[in-house]
């Protein structure tokens, strides 16, 4: 997991080192994920915009979604996510300050809590609309479908009882941001 998050930031910081060439924005998000009741749906972010070609434009995010803790088995557990997307996203202009824009992208989602740690690689796709209150500031919205499974199989001892099953982990569903920027 520290190799992942030093490649993040590395990538992070190498889109910043080609910031003279275009539009560079760095900002934060805020949202709900509606993946059912595994996971809280609540969690906020931070992004990184660099606009390489006119109207097009790659993003950088990492998102923490808040721990929710669960009953199993008589034991409370608790599990959170947190995930990594790289996105493309291509600039339509609406009105003076207003642009929407679709976006497609991949996503690496990272469990965490009292269990291990997983990884869950998938994609997404949707759509945003983005408003400049100044020059330098502005606003988004996003609404995106992340799709991420993987079979896993899940062993637990309790009570003397040895378990061993084949599960499905997910974190699949619609994601609704907000989020606010500082534009380079």
């Amino acid at each position: 997991m520290k190799k992942l998050m030093m490649i993040a930031v590395m990538s992070l910081l190498s889109m910043g080192a080609f910031a003279q060439a275009g539009k560079f924005s760095v900002g934060a998000n805020a949202g709900v994920a509606l993946y059912g009741n595994q996971y809280n749906p609540f969690g906020i972010g931070a992004k990184l915009q660099y606009e390489f070609v006119e109207s097009f434009r790659a993003e950088a995010a990492y998102n923490y979604w808040f721990s929710k803790t669960e009953n199993v088995l008589g034991h409370d557990y608790k599990a959170g996510l947190m995930d990594i997307d790289l996105n493309l996203q291509y600039l339509i202009p609406a009105m003076d300050k207003l642009y929407i824009y679709p976006l497609v992208g991949v996503n690496l989602g990272i469990t965490h809590g009292d269990g291990d740690s997983e990884s869950i690689f998938g994609f997404q796709g949707g759509a945003g609309v983005e408003y400049y209150l100044s020059d330098n500031i502005k606003v988004n919205f996003d609404v995106k479908y992340q799709y991420n499974k993987k079979t896993k199989t899940v062993e637990y001892r309790s009570d003397d009882v040895y378990v061993k099953s084949e599960g499905e982990m997910k974190y699949d569903g619609p994601v609704f941001q907000v989020g606010i920027a500082y534009v380079f």
